[in-house]
């Protein structure tokens, strides 16, 4: 847990036991889990955790930049930002996989049509490996 301490710290954020549970969970799991899934993984196991600290949470973490957001038809999901990558969403089983494969770069967008943008999210789509061999 010191290694999650260490990062909220880096970042201004105050190193509570669940801060750090959801933190260290959302790293470990490479299947970028949404709150509602971070909630029923910890619940039974976890102290003092409701539905609205990992919300909260989640929230902050992506807020302050420690964690990524990654917004499909089904849910947003979370994932770690360890290193530059891409994401791969499947819509038969709604699964979101790492795509480390060097894409082409999305161009650096400031305005458009009067919107300021602040985020743009490369997220392909498609069917996985998987369920194409079913």
């Amino acid at each position: 847990m010191k290694k999650y301490e260490e990062i909220l710290k880096s970042y201004g954020i105050r190193p509570t036991f669940q801060r750090l549970t959801i933190l260290k969970l959302i790293s470990e799991r490479k299947e970028h889990p949404s709150a509602d899934e971070i909630y029923e993984l910890l619940k039974d196991h976890t102290p003092a955790i409701s539905r609205a600290t990992v919300f909260n949470t989640v929230n902050l973490l992506s807020e302050k930049g420690v964690i990524e957001e990654i917004v499909t038809p089904r849910a947003i999901r979370y994932d770690y930002f360890y290193n530059e990558h891409n994401h791969f969403y499947c819509e038969k089983c709604g699964k979101v996989f790492d795509i480390e494969e060097k894409l082409p770069d999305v161009p650096k967008i400031e305005q458009i049509e009067g919107h300021k943008i602040t985020k743009i999210q490369y997220l392909l789509t498609g069917i996985c490996k998987d369920c194409l061999n079913k």
